[in-house]
């Protein structure tokens, strides 16, 4: 299983085509068994989501791909832009450290 954190951030008076777009979004996204989003302001930079997202074991860089093509249509929105980032559960780091988190 493969773990991505992406981040969003768009302007507050973006926040209706943002809505608008997310709607018309497929609510299935191959390879993706779970993902969570969660809203914050983002201060001078408008509105900020962090999304996690889970992926089938063994498919991690084919949900990136999927993730990429259903944001693809965001980009037309000006300010958006979106940060991936892969993530590491902290026995796993250890587990690189020859270490075991416990």
């Amino acid at each position: 299983m493969g773990i991505y954190m992406l981040t969003v951030w768009y302007p507050p008076h973006k926040a209706s085509d943002m809505a608008k777009l997310y709607l018309k979004q497929s609510r299935e996204t191959p390879f993706v068994t779970k993902w969570r989003v969660f809203n914050t302001t983002g201060g001078v930079k408008g509105i900020k989501q962090y999304h996690l997202i889970y992926t089938e074991r063994g498919k991690a860089e084919e949900a990136l791909g999927e993730l990429n093509k259903y944001f693809m249509p965001f980009l037309n929105i000006e300010g958006f832009r979106y940060l991936v980032e892969p993530l590491m559960g902290v026995s796993d780091g250890y587990a690189l450290l020859g270490m075991k988190w416990e």
